[in-house]
């Protein structure tokens, strides 16, 4: 496969229910709270619209997860690693009854903070919000792929058409 640059974000309807059930709760609990004057459902309100801001990122359009090009890959919420800098990419496959949970593994030559080539100028009130990967110590980054448009094994070949060597 020839390296092509590309990026993807979330899938229609991997959060659509978490934001917008979110609303439609805190609405509701907003609604029942004045009409009953009970304080504990101001609380719940403000649970529920916390919960739907955090989820916010799954159903933004137009916004890049994961990708990669000739500088390096590119994750949500870390920016631009050097291709250099990463030691291995792989893909690990779970399944929860017969739904199919793809995880990508970057393991790094160096840890996080040291390899970080370009990173990505978020603004403050975005910092608590989902992110696509988890840091596993400082040289292993794992990326849920299941939320993400396309099929996990083509990501995995696209990225790997940068770096063959990173199997």
């Amino acid at each position: 496969m020839k390296a092509r640059p590309f990026a993807v974000g979330y899938r229609k309807g991997s959060g659509e229910g978490l934001v917008y059930g979110g609303i439609l709760a805190a609405l509701l609990a907003g609604f029942v709270a004045a009409y009953s004057h009970e304080p504990g459902l101001y609380i719940i309100s403000a649970l529920a619209l916390m919960m739907s801001f955090y989820y916010f990122p799954l159903i933004e359009k137009g916004q890049p997860q994961l990708g990669a090009n000739a500088d390096g890959l590119f994750i949500g919420g870390i920016g631009f690693i050097g291709w250099a800098e990463i030691a291995q990419l792989e893909v690990f496959n779970t399944a929860v009854r017969s739904i199919r949970l793809s995880t990508l593994m970057v393991h790094l030559h160096r840890p996080l903070a040291d390899v970080v080539a370009k990173p990505e100028k978020a603004p403050w009130w975005r910092k608590p919000m989902a992110r696509p990967y988890r840091r596993k110590g400082d040289m292993r980054i794992e990326i849920a792929l299941h939320p993400l448009q396309g099929a996990p094994d083509d990501i995995l070949e696209r990225l790997k058409a940068f770096r063959p060597d990173l199997g």
